[in-house]
């Protein structure tokens, strides 16, 4: 392989990244067990991006591990016994397939280790804590290989189609008021299921379904009666779920980065490399700013709504795969984005966590968890938000274009 030889001759030999080698070792072996047998003639690309439960229906696709239902052209997160798991499917996919003949596994383990190697920025081995090569250094060049491993699965995507763009997420947020009677005091935990669809010529729909309220104290709640109803701030709050609502929205842009309002086709042109990629976000925010645009706030911090811009490009947006490439890279170069590890969201999905703070006093900080195996965003928290009572946290159930119609949100 040029590129590897290539790399260790510029860089010399670094040490692989566990978490990334771990990952590409699984994938590559998924791939392999699904290789079709004498005969075959495509390269290693076509069936390393295949993720597991390749042989059934769908093209091109994010599928759910073990579920048959097709989607179109949707990056799904992971979510227990629910369709769509987030593993890339590639062209091709088709049933009747042959197993593969295991000569190929010894390949699949250095495939796994170059490639790990290969995506890790050599230089963190070891060295005293704060220093060059240190464990503060580890922790940054972990996260950016993370993160670069991410584009280049970004990039691999299929161009997606489908008449409609689609984001349904669930939220949680803690109601800001304590309610409750003497010292029976506790906060409300509220959920909610949205949907936008936005068509390519520039309609918008938006979807909501209240799931209702629960105490986060349950003793406190529970001596204070148990009430399933609140009165809070002109708010009427319930346990109970409420039906799904659905709404055209006239006379509005359907996308807006940094306080800017765009439409489908300036998305579809953003630039496709990363440097420029940030460069344009960077002079979006400045011109927000000076503007006095809605949602640009002088007490933000600029480089953290950089971050925040370029991470909504990776799923809240119908960036084209060359663009989310471009996001994921811009990341990975930004100072002011930490990794923090593996973490698991609120439904079970495992990921890598990245944060960057919005805002320094009072503190607010978005905190990402994203899969690198197929690029999705997982879930987005903020954390500090003047007088939230808690963490807002929004969890992405499904991104992406499909030819569905329009319809009120289910239930999660």
């Amino acid at each position: 392989m040029d590129e590897l030889r290539t790399l260790r001759e510029l860089y010399g030999e670094p040490q692989a990244d566990p978490f990334l080698k771990a990952r590409v070792r699984g994938r590559v072996e998924a791939g392999v067990r699904d290789l079709p047998d004498a005969g075959a003639r495509r390269g290693p690309v076509a069936w390393f991006r295949r993720g597991r439960g390749a042989g059934r229906p769908g093209v091109g696709l994010l599928r759910g591990r073990g579920t048959g239902n097709p989607a179109v052209g949707l990056r799904r997160g992971r979510g227990a016994g629910r369709p769509g798991t987030g593993l890339l499917r590639g062209p091709g996919a088709g049933s009747g397939r042959s197993r593969l003949r295991r000569p190929w596994a010894p390949v699949a383990a250095g495939l796994a280790a170059a490639v790990a190697v290969a995506l890790v920025v050599p230089g963190a081995t070891g060295g005293e804590p704060g220093g060059p090569g240190g464990p503060d250094r580890i922790t940054t060049v972990s996260g950016r290989s993370v993160l670069l491993a991410a584009a280049s699965t970004a990039a691999a995507e299929p161009a997606a189609t489908g008449a409609y763009w689609r984001v349904r997420k669930l939220h949680r947020q803690t109601h800001p008021e304590p309610l409750g009677r003497g010292g029976n005091r506790y906060r409300l935990v509220e959920s909610r299921v949205t949907e936008q669809w936005v068509a390519r010529d520039g309609r918008v729909w938006s979807g909501s379904r209240a799931l209702g309220a629960h105490p986060a104290d349950e003793d406190a709640w529970r001596r204070d009666g148990s009430p399933a109803e609140w009165s809070s701030r002109g708010r009427l709050l319930s346990t109970a779920a409420e039906e799904g609502r659905l709404t055209a929205a006239t006379g509005r842009v359907p996308f807006s980065m940094a306080g800017r309002a765009m439409t489908f086709e300036q998305i579809q042109g953003l630039p496709t490399d990363a440097a420029a990629l940030k460069e344009w976000v960077s002079g979006a925010v400045r011109e927000g700013r000076a503007a006095g645009a809605s949602g640009a706030d002088p007490l933000d911090s600029f480089d953290g709504v950089v971050a925040d811009a370029l991470s909504g490009l990776l799923w809240s947006k119908p960036s084209p795969p060359a663009v989310r490439a471009a996001a994921y890279r811009a990341l990975a170069e930004l100072p002011n984005v930490r990794y923090l590890g593996e973490a698991t969201d609120e439904r079970g999905r495992r990921g890598a966590a990245f944060s960057f703070d919005l805002r320094a006093a009072p503190a607010v900080r978005r905190t990402l968890i994203i899969d690198p195996g197929d690029s999705q965003v997982l879930s987005a928290t903020v954390a500090g938000p003047p007088g939230s009572g808690g963490d807002q946290v929004e969890l992405v159930l499904e991104a992406g274009w499909t030819d569905d119609e329009p319809a009120a949100p289910g239930l999660p």
